[in-house]
């Protein structure tokens, strides 16, 4: 899985004709701050602290580890109509606070959890995922203190973009890991794409689906997301995973860690689609995604266009 940056002319030319313009859904956002009157409630062990500069609002609440309970803080929003949303989520981060803090999600598919770094990536937005969240005014994002990491854990704000494209969608990787220009990167030499990110960088199923571990020499750890629509969509070169093999997951539910295992020169995440034995191009799936649109069906998807014109001597990933 070798990540090359160097483009052709007739490889630029053909990426620009295969990705083409894609019209953005409609959206609603909605952000809610831990001093929101009525949609913030935590238990009397949680403090409040206006210390960081990199806070949302005049401050920010905290709580020790709890291994015996959750005592989770829930921040509750008003959802209008049921469907995919985008959750992210913002707090101040710092070396003594805690690096697997748990983020509860309430889909309408039950509570899921994706856990954060509170040590990183503060001061800004970072997303949770896409959910598929019903219709109502109800507890939709909890922090949670049931983690067995020193540190504090912190709540602060979310943010709830909601999209009407018809599905429930997520980007692979948190929105803030890679800009959009990444998405549209050809692979080396056959339908996928390689997105450069370091090792530990949380994977999500890009859609509702089965999963498959894979274990072997060329993906290294990896999943086969065998979606709801059929396709198959392959993640490679983890460092672990964060679910087991036949489990069921929704779109945006994490899956995995990236790293550098397997046939690989560089911490990456490599991806892929097929259906059936067709490899398909991934990017124009991705710039939708990321986009906010509906993507298109992987069925329809290029099988040519995004990658380079001569092939390397590296073996192709596996169908699997």
């Amino acid at each position: 899985m070798k990540i090359t940056t160097r483009l052709s002319a007739a490889v630029v030319a053909a990426s620009l004709v295969l990705l083409g313009a894609v019209a953005p859904a409609t959206a609603a956002t909605t952000t809610v701050d831990n001093a929101t009157p009525g949609q913030f409630t935590a238990g009397a062990d949680w403090g409040t602290s206006a210390w960081s500069a990199q806070r949302y609002g005049a401050d920010y609440r905290f709580a020790t580890p709890n291994t015996v309970a959750s005592d989770a803080a829930w921040f509750k929003a008003s959802i209008a109509a049921a469907g995919a949303h985008l959750v992210e989520v913002w707090y101040p981060a710092d070396a003594g606070y805690n690096s697997a803090t748990p983020f509860l999600v309430a889909t309408t598919d039950g509570t899921r959890t994706v856990v954060i770094d509170q040590r990183a990536n503060g001061g800004r937005w970072v997303s949770l995922g896409t959910f598929t969240l019903a219709a109502g005014d109800y507890n939709v994002v909890g922090v949670s203190r049931w983690t067995s990491q020193p540190g504090y854990v912190v709540a602060d704000a979310v943010r709830i973009t909601s999209s009407t494209g018809g599905g429930s969608f997520s980007l692979p990787l948190p929105r803030n890991a890679l800009p959009r220009s990444e998405y549209d990167d050809p692979h080396h030499d056959y339908p996928a794409i390689d997105l450069p990110v370091g090792t530990g960088t949380p994977a999500y199923a890009v859609r509702a689906g089965t999963v498959t571990v894979i274990d072997d020499s060329l993906c290294g750890r990896g999943i086969n997301l065998t979606g709801t629509d059929g396709a198959i969509y392959t993640y490679c070169h983890f460092s672990s995973w964060s679910v087991s093999n036949g489990a069921s997951v929704g779109a945006g539910q994490q899956i995995g860690l990236t790293g550098n295992t397997g046939n690989s020169t560089g911490p990456h995440l490599h991806f892929g689609i097929r259906t059936g034995s067709t490899r398909r191009c991934p990017q124009n799936f991705l710039l939708a995604v990321y986009d906010g649109a509906t993507p298109p069906a992987a069925s329809s998807l290029p099988t040519t266009g995004c990658f380079y014109a001569s092939r390397s001597t590296e073996p192709v990933i596996p169908l699997g």
